[in-house]
């Protein structure tokens, strides 16, 4: 991905392999970003990554839902989750 090229090439001396970094440095650059900019990004991927892309989302966000209903109670029977 060309953006993410991008960004390791002007931040490589100053990043380290700390998870908390590069937090700090995605939410930084995504709070800069419009919608706009962000579908300019996504443009620019080829299939496999768009692939990749979106099934994370995909699967972030089921687990998200999983975890939501664990927390209200709307799931009862252990037998309906995936594994």
């Amino acid at each position: 991905m060309k953006f993410v090229d991008e960004l390791y090439d002007f931040y490589k001396k100053k990043l380290t392999a700390d998870d908390e970094d590069i937090e700090i440095l995605v939410s930084s650059i995504m709070h800069e970003l419009s919608k706009q900019d962000m579908l300019n990004i996504l443009s620019e991927l080829n299939q496999q990554e768009l692939y990749q892309i979106t099934g994370t989302y995909i699967a972030y966000k089921l687990r998200e839902k999983l975890v939501q209903d664990q927390q209200l109670g709307s799931i009862h029977d252990k037998d309906t989750y995936i594994h």
